[in-house]
């Protein structure tokens, strides 16, 4: 009996154990897989499973193939064409680089592979089981690869056994396809299970019509094109207008270089951008693509390859925040503003627009060194060159303030503005909440206390900003009794109800002299104020938090201060609010995300009647 307690793993059990990092579950492969197909060059990319991915994953492009001895080598661990010594890993610019992926998924299954460049006669078939090659041989193939796993996780059971249903699990490999299909919108894709078509994607011109294609006309009218070009940081993509929300963030999708990843900060950073736009709890629908240097971000952090550290992170976290929330500020032309950058490839030839199957295309796993490396400043165009139909390039919300935005090099595609809110005409107020308008397109219902809140609010906020929010004084003080048990609370946070706008002064243990309120309500009314503002004071009082948290504040403070739903507005009020409306920025939501108005189209309305 040996006295080693420390060995060497044999090389079987150490790739067992490199699989399980790279590939967690049957999507991991087919992501490294079509990953691999799109740095070999392919235009046409093609998926097929069979039983949630563990009896079938077939994976064919028409990419760059590989030679005999490539083929053979790429099935070894740590075999790349990526990246040659530890300098390259500083600036990756292919989607793989590690040279795990394929002979991680060898280790773990079945795997036939099939490949031939353009340039040879014939093509190489290998069959290789656990990662060891058992057979070779030259096979009739159209140039590119073609990859079959079968039997997934077969000798691992112990992985097997957490694979969730089939239904989970091609669940889970749409979703990364997905993912995939949205960062490249210039090649096809498609995907098959158990022989039912899934994704049929032909390329296309933008990457609205990409997100068109995925999920469909009536949320891609509603996504807002934006780009803010910084030095060594460039944000740009589609974001749903404030009146979209969801109740996940599963539509909130993030790619660095082009690569998809999960980063909590830059998640962050949209969410923040939609903050007072949509309600608490719910979630935007957002593409984001970030393009940067490849030295300035690291990729390299994770076997998966979905993880990312950037050198500044506060910097990118500033363009999102900035490229998002500066669209939002105007949402005037959702889905029909158009970028004047060019695509990221060549435009395909029309004969290679139709849509590609699975026996005549084949598919590709390790690029070699013609693959076409990502560049961190490949531009993307975002919305096509001309517009799709006309449903499609109609705005959805309001057209207002059209020439207020300056310095875009974008060019809108013709389609029918609806004028300001205060230039349209006016049917009435409807239950003493609700301002009817008539557009030419139809009716729009205006909620008097989201506008007016949200009118309030970005006065409130922009006074604060500007050294602080106006007083104005009352005639006489008014003495504003507190409840004992919160009295010292009160008073302990008299700098925050000043900073509010209110001129207070304690008088006595329970009582506060009222000397002023927020100009922005007038002083009438003044004290019910304070005391609406002093109830919805939490166990903090108005303390803790920081900034965001006194901005939570300043929204209490406008919705108690804002025109309630069943008071009767005189139209010169009326008038005066839509005037202020149309003067204030993030108009479409209030500061709580609930919508300011409600569209009903003619034709929506004509068919209810059914003319």
């Amino acid at each position: 009996m040996s006295d080693h307690i420390v060995h060497i793993l044999p090389e079987q059990v150490a790739s067992q154990i490199a699989a399980g990092e790279v590939v967690e579950r049957p999507a991991s492969a087919v992501k490294e897989l079509v990953e691999n197909s799109l740095d070999a060059g392919a235009r046409s990319v093609s998926v097929e499973i069979l039983g949630g991915g563990s009896a079938l994953i077939a994976v064919a492009d028409d990419g760059s193939g590989m030679t005999r001895a490539d083929a053979i080598l790429s099935l070894r661990r740590h075999a790349t064409s990526k990246i040659r010594s530890a300098a390259d890993l500083t600036a990756i610019r292919t989607l793989g680089f590690r040279g795990e992926a394929l002979a991680s998924i060898a280790s773990v299954s079945h795997l036939r592979m099939q490949t031939r460049r353009a340039a040879d006669d014939n093509g190489v078939e290998l069959a290789a089981q656990a990662g060891n090659i058992e057979d070779t041989r030259t096979c009739a193939i159209a140039a590119g690869t073609r990859i079959e796993v079968r039997q997934l996780f077969f000798n691992t059971p112990a992985r097997l056994k957490f694979l969730k249903t089939v239904a989970t699990e091609q669940g889970a490999i749409a979703e990364s396809f997905q993912r995939v299909a949205l960062a490249n919108h210039q090649i096809a894709f498609r995907l098959s299970a158990d022989g039912r078509v899934v994704f049929d994607l032909p390329r296309a011109n933008s990457v609205l019509e990409r997100f068109r294609q995925v999920f469909g006309p009536k949320i891609a009218t509603k996504m807002l094109a934006f780009d803010l070009d910084r030095p060594g940081i460039r944000a740009q993509g589609l974001a749903a207008t404030s009146q979209e929300s969801f109740a996940t963030g599963r539509m909130l999708y993030t790619f660095v270089n082009g690569r998809a990843v999960r980063d909590r900060m830059l998640i962050r950073a949209v969410e923040q951008a939609y903050q007072t736009l949509i309600p608490r709890g719910r979630h935007p629908a957002t593409i984001l693509f970030i393009d940067m240097r490849p030295e300035d971000v690291d990729v390299n952090v994770h076997p998966m390859k979905t993880e990312v550290r950037f050198r500044n992170g506060g910097a990118v976290f500033d363009v999102v925040y900035h490229a998002i929330r500066d669209r939002l500020s105007d949402q005037t032309d959702s889905a029909s503003v158009s970028t004047s950058a060019e695509p990221s490839m060549p435009p395909a030839d029309d004969a290679a627009m139709g849509l590609i199957t699975m026996s005549s295309k084949t598919t590709q796993d390790r690029a070699d060194d013609r693959a076409p490396s990502m560049r961190s400043d490949s531009p993307l165009r975002l919305v096509p060159d001309a517009p799709i139909d006309k449903a499609f390039q109609r705005p959805l919300t309001l057209a207002y303030d059209r020439d207020a935005r300056g310095g875009s090099p974008a060019a809108p595609i013709p389609a029918t503005p609806i004028p300001m809110y205060s230039q349209l005409r006016v049917i009435g107020q409807i239950f003493a909440g609700y301002i009817a308008l008539e557009t030419e397109e139809g009716l729009l219902l205006i909620d008097q206390h989201a506008a007016h809140e949200r009118v309030t609010f970005e006065k409130l906020r922009r006074e604060l900003r500007d050294g602080g929010i106006r007083t104005q004084s009352m005639l006489a003080p008014v003495s504003v009794e507190l409840n004992p048990a919160r009295a010292s609370q009160v008073h302990a946070a008299i700098t925050e109800i000043r900073a509010m706008g209110f001129e207070v002064e304690p008088f006595g243990p329970t009582t506060l002299l009222l000397k002023g309120a927020p100009a922005v309500f007038g002083p009438e009314g003044g004290a019910k104020l304070l005391t609406d503002m002093i109830e919805s004071m939490g166990d903090a009082g108005f303390r803790g938090g920081g900034e965001s948290a006194f901005e939570n504040w300043l929204k209490q403070l406008a919705c108690h201060g804002s025109v309630r739903v069943g008071r009767v507005l005189e139209p010169a009020e009326i008038h005066s609010l839509l005037a202020d409306l149309d003067r204030t920025e993030f108009k479409t939501n209030c500061p709580h995300g609930r919508p300011v108005h409600i569209q009903f189209a003619r034709g929506q309305i004509e068919r209810m009647f059914r003319r």
